[in-house]
């Protein structure tokens, strides 16, 4: 039977305390407020997708189309006018929603994200609602 040679271990390197460089006060102290409120904006714009105004915009803007003997459900952009699929339009707030960076913002933020108004809302194409967002906080900006 053969003998079995002990491992020599190398001993572990202490690893020097690194201080954040914005403080974790956040779950217990695992995240920053910036992560916090990410999470929460993350989390309602989720939930307004199944907002019933958002689905009545979408219904509005669509069309049915006949594509290869078959019928096909397709989405008008606002601005450009094109008709495509589901996955490549998104629901614009006219007004726009705005940012989400701390609790006093929470209630103005829902009030503008989750409108009842339907006219508040437009179906436009990804192209298109980049556009209208990059020229929304380039106003902001000013």
């Amino acid at each position: 039977m053969r003998k079995v040679k002990a491992i020599k271990e190398a001993p572990a390197k202490k690893k020097k305390a690194v201080s954040p460089r914005v403080p974790r006060t956040r779950n217990y102290g695992t995240e920053t407020e910036s992560q916090h409120m990410g999470k929460i904006r993350a989390g309602l714009r989720n939930i307004s997708r199944w907002w019933k105004p958002f689905q009545v915009a979408l219904r509005l803007a669509s069309e049915k189309w006949n594509v290869g003997g078959r019928i096909k459900t397709l989405y008008k952009c606002a601005k450009c006018k094109r008709c495509l699929e589901r996955k490549f339009v998104e629901v614009n707030h006219i007004v726009p929603v705005g940012s989400l960076k701390s609790y006093e913002d929470l209630p103005g933020f829902c009030e503008r994200l989750f409108v009842e108004n339907v006219s508040l809302l437009e179906v436009v194409c990804k192209e298109c609602h980049l556009e209208i967002t990059q020229q929304q906080r380039k106003n902001l900006d000013c």
